[in-house]
């Protein structure tokens, strides 16, 4: 994590992982992160991670996380062929643009939902396997979304823009209205004040579960960031 206060969340977590016994015999890979090594400078927040299927990883780095920490995700995962590419998403250090997830989610295989004028800025970094230390990076002229749709070879790939004027908008992306957490392919999990929003996730065909989460909220997270899948369909 990257705020001290917050930094012992992360312990908690990864004690449940190495010692519940639910968790404890499963063999996860840990890519990143442990109580047992200082990274130094190197941050990562879950928020930003999004494993996109076929071997891509997106990872945003804006507020939070940072290309220290993404270049060595990178090159763990290549080590052990769990990714081919990793897209880092470059952000402007805002925070309302705290994590990717803010800003772009999933919501169906070829459906995002996205706040354009951040998503606009946002400069894609690639990281391949190769090089001296098994990753080597390289910053892309092309947009971030055009590298997504290369690289997952979308072609089809519809965007559901924040509903809304300009302020309206603004006013949804700040309560998360582009943080949704999808529970399968064109389902997702919403808060329900942002009515615009969902309003035309609906419309592009996109099955809205809109709950309250005043309280879930108050501290600035969506249904994506605080959510952690420990089992998905193969």
């Amino acid at each position: 994590m990257f705020w001290p206060a917050r930094q012992l969340e992360t312990l908690n977590v990864e004690t449940i992982y190495r010692f519940h016994p639910r968790f404890r015999d499963a063999g996860f890979e840990i890519w990143f992160g442990g109580a047992d090594h200082d990274w130094g400078m190197a941050r990562m927040e879950g928020g930003d991670m999004m494993p996109a299927g076929d071997g891509v990883v997106l990872v945003g780095m804006g507020e939070r996380t940072t290309a220290r920490a993404v270049s060595m995700l990178a090159a763990n995962m290549f080590a052990k062929d769990a990714a081919r590419l990793v897209i880092g998403a470059q952000m402007p250090r805002e925070r309302a643009a705290m994590h990717l997830d803010t800003v772009f989610t999933w919501c169906d295989r070829n459906v995002v939902t996205l706040y354009q004028p951040v998503v606009e800025q946002i400069r894609p970094i690639l990281f391949r396997p190769g090089g001296e230390y098994g990753v080597q990076a390289e910053v892309s002229e092309r947009s971030f979304l055009d590298e997504v749709r290369d690289a997952l070879g979308i072609t089809d790939l519809k965007l559901v823009t924040t509903g809304g004027d300009e302020f309206e908008a603004e006013r949804n992306q700040w309560d998360d209205g582009n943080n949704v957490v999808a529970l399968e392919p064109g389902v997702v999990v919403a808060y329900e004040r942002n009515e615009a929003t969902n309003a035309k996730l609906n419309k592009a065909g996109v099955e809205v579960l809109a709950i309250a989460g005043q309280e879930l909220g108050r501290g600035r997270g969506g249904g994506h960031c605080m959510t952690c899948p420990i089992v998905r369909d193969a």
